[in-house]
């Protein structure tokens, strides 16, 4: 197992047409601006981005082996406010930690993939990076769900 096999997921996950539908970019880039700060239910596409992003950051500290945020889940750091960001901020921010993720991944030590992240967890390093990107498809839906009802409403 090596950095090549997680980083094309990162691609996949922000080229056009990947299997499970469209891209980061492909499925932003359509959305009209004011509609990144409509809701539908409780939640916002802005919100959905910026949660993404401080996850990204969040997991390359971990695999970095970095002190990180403890981060509550449900609290405003898990879901920090981005109703002042414009889209292009936030499209920005979604590169940048897209570019981190690779980057860090380039530096992982692959050696390590089986090492539990704590000696309490039951979770290895291979399931963190597993589910940083399971976690970007599952919200990148939520997005395309959102943009989805707004468009029809």
């Amino acid at each position: 197992m090596n950095a090549d096999i997680y980083k094309d997921q990162y691609r996949v996950l922000h080229g056009k047409m990947p299997m499970f539908g469209t891209g980061v970019e492909e499925s932003l880039e359509p959305i009209p601006e004011a509609d990144f700060h409509r809701p539908v239910g409780h939640r916002t596409i802005a919100q959905l981005i910026g949660h993404m992003v401080v996850w990204r950051r969040n997991t390359a500290l971990r695999l970095q082996r970095l002190p990180r945020p403890r981060i509550e889940l449900g609290s405003p750091e898990d879901w920090p406010d981005y109703a002042h960001k414009t889209k292009a901020e936030m499209l920005d921010e979604l590169d940048e930690t897209r570019q981190l993720m690779l980057d860090v991944l380039d530096a992982f030590d692959f050696d390590t993939l089986e090492d539990k992240l704590q000696p309490d967890y039951y979770y290895h390093y291979r399931h963190a990076i597993d589910g940083a990107i399971q976690h970007d498809v599952y919200h990148l839906g939520q997005i395309n769900l959102i943009a989805s009802i707004l468009h029809s409403s």
